[in-house]
């Protein structure tokens, strides 16, 4: 199967032997790239004119619930844009002005063919990460399924990797006025590394994070500045202990610094413990979610 876009006007066709048909109604298809290493974020398209060999996703379906996207990608033909004789599209010509012999339109179309270098990856791609948009914006995507359809097709299902469906908004108006902005950078160093830096940086960003959130938290509950100064597994214990009982954000809290040990190389190796890998990170952001909460930070 073939999907193409119209270089001028953006419309979609498709076809078994070529992208003739158009396709009604016009489907959201977005740039995507595999994302390999970290240094592959630097390196998205930069949209379809100047970047016309990206792989393209065409989106079927979306569920904002799970945060899934199902749909089909794509790689590019060798030549871009390429003429091909076409049906004209309903919404661009109602009225078949355009049509020529044989009931076709010329059109200079981005040609995409089934991506068959995502079934040459381990797994046919399964667990690596794919982006999808460009340079100016994009969102980041797990692979949890890949199958070849009738069609020929590569369907592939997708799990957003975007920390803004994990993470609470901070309720800005709780806090002290002094600790707001390094309550607000430390949250939003978090939500870049999210799922784009490694885990273990994604880790240290998290612990940081708990760090400032719960010391401040403690200093506004009344408690001793010198809490600002400590490290998060004092800081843990001091919110465990009366008369906050925040015995929940302690625990977890004490987590988040046992991952973060993992990350140094020769503890890690004195003790056995494996690498932290990316569900390691999530757990981690989703405990910062938890503590936000449970403080009352969150709105």
């Amino acid at each position: 199967m073939y999907l193409g876009i119209d270089q001028q006007s953006g419309l979609v066709y498709e076809g078994i032997e070529g992208p003739v048909l158009p396709v009604v109604p016009r489907p959201t298809v977005t740039q995507a790239k595999l994302i390999k290493r970290d240094e592959d974020w630097n390196d998205l398209p930069t949209g379809i004119a100047h970047s016309p060999m990206s792989w393209i996703f065409r989106e079927d379906t979306f569920d904002p619930v799970t945060r899934t996207r199902r749909g089909r990608l794509f790689e590019a033909e060798s030549r871009q844009p390429a003429a091909y004789k076409v049906l004209p599209d309903p919404y661009e010509d109602p009225h078949g002005r355009s049509v020529g012999a044989g009931g076709r339109t010329t059109k200079t179309l981005f040609a995409y063919k089934a991506c068959a270098p995502l079934l040459q990856e381990p797994q046919r791609g399964m667990g690596l990460k794919l982006a999808l948009g460009t340079r100016g914006a994009a969102s980041g995507w797990r692979i949890v399924q890949t199958e070849v359809v009738a069609s020929g097709c590569v369907m592939v299902t997708l799990k957003s990797l975007s920390a803004f469906g994990i993470l609470p908004a901070v309720n800005l108006v709780e806090i002290p006025e002094e600790f707001k902005q390094s309550i607000s950078q430390a949250i939003e160093r978090v939500l870049d590394a999210a799922f784009r830096e490694s885990p273990i940086s994604v880790i240290d960003h998290c612990r940081d994070a708990l760090t400032v959130l719960l010391s401040r938290w403690l200093v506004a509950q009344g408690h001793d500045q010198s809490i600002l100064g400590d490290d998060l597994g004092k800081i843990a214990s001091a919110v465990a202990r009366s008369p906050h009982d925040k015995g929940g954000i302690s625990w977890l809290a004490q987590v988040v610094a046992r991952l973060h040990s993992r990350g140094k190389t020769n503890e890690a190796h004195s003790r056995g413990l494996r690498d932290p890998v990316e569900e390691d990170a999530e757990l981690a952001i989703q405990i910062l979610g938890f503590a936000l909460r449970d403080i009352g930070w969150a709105t």
